[in-house]
């Protein structure tokens, strides 16, 4: 056989096996049987002829070197035209024996995502990773005048938010053995875990700047269990957030927009909240690992449940203004390494979240708030 074309196996239902080129309607080309396989299962037939939960082994006879191995089933040895979809077995120069083998469509024990503060910034792309970006105060100097008055000069205060993007990075190495030993390119689980281990470390970084937010700390109670006894007068927990929230819009001229909270303070938040009429229709919102939902009993407002978030505490901002996610180049290098015999992939990412709050010093608008919930 010559090396330079891709040779085929063909396996028949009646056992044969065949080796050699397929021509334009299909059929082996001129090569001999080099072998059958065995069928272990009991003789139900299913509509193309191979039984059901059939194990199937093909043993072939050592003959010259096959490259780019590949197997495919015809259905119907009368047919050719009902040769069914080719399955990659591997590639070898001296294969001596095939095996069918089922694989999994994902691999087993990849970790869950559960991050979710992303929703609640801003994105701005930086691609130099370096950039600037304008803000300015309110003004509200207008005013009635009688005649002949003369009106007051306005005068805007302008200041910025500077981007100076920071590098995250990670890499595997994928050993020789590891590829050889598998049939599944164990490259794709690394770069799966790569990817994961970078959402994490993101959702930490904007943590981290959520809690820079916190220039006001409104305290409100803690969201108690309603009683049976009289529900409208123990269920104030919307109430008594929505008053924050106008209270801080006419001393910033902000509204609340988003709201973040871990997940058990919003089951508890929703719980003792009037979302629809009235007792009978009562509508908690429970969320297993945190998610994006309307705000209950407040119209207008989102919220951004995350488990990451610390106990008792919410994070309430606008989000147009107070935080920004300043996004720049994602960098993936794949190369080898020599001494540990291994594929190494390495991955950048770029990127930088911002509290606007902590960067606009010159301005006296405030565009978010910490809010403990205490006991």
């Amino acid at each position: 056989m010559n090396d330079s074309y891709h040779e085929a196996i063909t396996i028949y239902p009646n056992g044969a096996i065949y080796a050699g080129e397929h021509s334009e309607d299909r059929q082996p080309q001129g090569k001999a049987m080099i072998g059958r396989y065995v069928m272990k299962a009991k003789e139900f037939k299913n509509p193309y002829g191979l039984p059901l939960n059939a194990k199937v082994v093909g043993k072939t006879i050592p003959v010259a070197k096959l490259s780019a191995l590949a197997a495919k089933i015809e259905a119907n040895q009368f047919n050719p035209q009902a040769l069914m979809g080719a399955t990659s077995i591997g590639n070898s120069t001296n294969m001596s024996h095939l095996q069918m083998i089922r694989l999994f469509p994902e691999a087993q024990g990849v970790p869950d995502e559960y991050f979710w503060l992303d929703e609640m910034f801003v994105e701005r792309d930086v691609s130099m990773l370096e950039g600037r970006e304008p803000f300015y105060d309110t003004t509200a100097t207008a005013r009635y005048l009688d005649r002949l008055e003369v009106a007051k000069t306005t005068k805007t205060v302008y200041d910025e938010i500077k981007y100076d993007l920071k590098k995250l990075v990670d890499k595997v190495f994928t050993p020789i053995e590891d590829m050889m030993r598998t049939i599944i390119n164990p490259q794709d689980i690394d770069l799966g875990q790569l990817r994961w281990g970078f959402k994490y470390q993101r959702n930490q970084k904007a943590l981290l700047a959520l809690k820079d937010i916190g220039n006001s700390q409104s305290a409100i109670g803690k969201f108690e269990k309603i009683t049976s006894g009289n529900l409208h007068s123990d269920n104030h927990a919307a109430k008594e957030l929505n008053e924050l929230f106008n209270t801080f819009l006419k001393a910033n001229d902000v509204k609340i927009t988003h709201v973040a909270m871990n997940t058990t303070l919003f089951t508890e938040f929703s719980e003792n909240t009037w979302t629809k009429s009235g007792p009978l229709d009562l509508n908690p919102i429970r969320l297993s690992g945190g998610g994006v939902v309307p705000l209950p009993g407040i119209n207008g407002v989102t919220a951004i449940v995350d488990v990451s978030i610390p106990a008792n505490t919410i994070y309430a901002v606008n989000k147009p203004n107070a935080l920004r996610k300043g996004e720049g180049a994602k960098i993936m290098r794949r190369y080898y390494d020599e001494e540990h015999d291994a594929e190494a992939i390495k991955m950048l990412d770029f990127n930088q979240y911002l509290s606007t709050d902590k960067q606009i010093t010159k301005l006296t608008r405030k565009f978010g708030m910490t809010i403990p919930v205490t006991p």
